[in-house]
């Protein structure tokens, strides 16, 4: 999952806020399971809460367009260290500290952790083994792959500042979602989708957590941002995404809900990256939507706040709890067990997020920028 992005900008957008907690439910939810019995689709609807991840890679080229966009315009090497000073100080302050956690107890339990500095240096979604890739804590190698695109960021603004009019920019997003589209194709007509996810030549491998082809998510991410800044204010562009984004947030349920698509290679990025991004944009730009709305209430916000310390606890939370033990069915009790599992989790999250992650980002800028800025508002 991306680490988050921030917007500090005069206009904030709430709804994007509370998408991430939303996300962060669905990668949860992957790795929690269904009940045993459950019907194909609610099994397939819990398994393909991967896609969460795909839609914070977009959520973060949205945000930091949003957010950087003009400071980039024409990268200087002071421009381009305060950005990624900024970036360092809200992603890796708490990463490493659950990845610490992790390393020690693992090697406290006489695990082979020879690879910790792999992971320390967020390098492991590179690895072609994927067992190397989910060591200590899986959902950690999105980590890497969000830096990689920080990385790409200042390269990526010049060329989409060319883009000076909605159409082009509309353009832009469909030769982006093609060449998408034409690299999974590739991968069903040659036999690799279908390999097993160890295999390192996997459609798993190379569309799902490769740091390269995840570019595509994120400029689709920039392109809906910068088309939002120019023509997201219109009042024909409001009504029509007030109807949009409940449209392409039942898109994402229906298609997580599909059994045939489950772990295929269309899947693992651009099925859901097309509607993640219409999504996006309808919610930023009709926030007086019903869905939008709902987004931003305050616990909502504060949830989706909390929501990247959510996602790096949440895999050695449910080891610890015990979490997702539905192989005996579903009873009352243990529905109740599981939202209270749930409970602790999003709580300790929240935890970390005011007392481990804003202080840290807050005393790594001011002590690492250039320029200090006050903490901008968390998206």
């Amino acid at each position: 999952m991306a680490g988050g992005a921030e917007i500090h900008s005069d206009r904030r957008l709430p709804a994007l806020t509370g998408l991430r907690i939303a996300a962060a439910l669905a990668v949860y939810a992957s790795h929690i399971g269904a009940p045993a019995g459950s019907p194909a689709f609610l099994q397939a609807f819990f398994a393909s809460g991967y896609c969460g991840v795909t839609v914070f890679f977009v959520l973060s080229g949205f945000v930091l367009a949003f957010n950087y966009f003009e400071d980039m315009r024409q990268p200087s090497l002071g421009s381009a260290y305060d950005f990624f000073v900024a970036r360092f100080a809200r992603v890796y302050p708490l990463y490493l500290l659950v990845l610490l956690y992790v390393v020690l107890h693992e090697h406290a339990s006489g695990v082979d952790v020879d690879l910790w500095w792999q992971h320390a240096l967020a390098l492991q979604a590179w690895d072609a083994s994927d067992a190397h890739a989910y060591a200590f804590n899986g959902p950690g190698w999105s980590i890497g792959v969000e830096f990689f695109l920080y990385a790409c960021f200042p390269l990526l603004v010049p060329l989409v500042a060319k883009l000076r009019t909605p159409r082009a920019l509309l353009g832009a997003a469909a030769i982006v979602a093609l060449a998408m589209c034409a690299l999974v194709a590739w991968f069903v007509v040659s036999g690799k989708g279908d390999l097993s996810w160890l295999d390192p030549a996997s459609a798993h491998r190379w569309l799902y957590r490769t740091p390269l082809t995840r570019l595509g998510d994120f400029v689709l991410g920039m392109l809906a941002a910068r088309a939002f800044v120019q023509i997201g204010g219109r009042g024909a562009v409001v009504r029509l995404c007030r109807l949009l984004a409940p449209a392409a947030a039942a898109l994402i349920v229906l298609e997580m809900a599909w059994p045939s698509l489950t772990f295929s290679a269309w899947s693992w990025d651009v099925a859901y990256a097309a509607p993640g991004v219409v999504l996006i944009f309808a919610l930023a730009s009709a926030p007086a939507g019903w869905l939008a709305r709902g987004l931003s209430l305050p616990f909502v916000v504060l949830l989706g706040e909390a929501s990247y310390a959510f996602y790096l606890v949440h895999s050695p939370a449910i080891s610890f709890l015990g979490a997702g033990q539905w192989d005996s069915g579903v009873s009352g009790s243990l529905i109740a067990l599981e939202a209270l599992n749930l409970g602790v989790i999003l709580a300790v999250a929240v935890g970390l997020h005011l007392t481990v992650e804003r202080p840290a980002r807050r005393h790594i800028r001011r002590l690492l920028s250039r320029r200090p800025k006050p903490a901008p508002v968390a998206a």
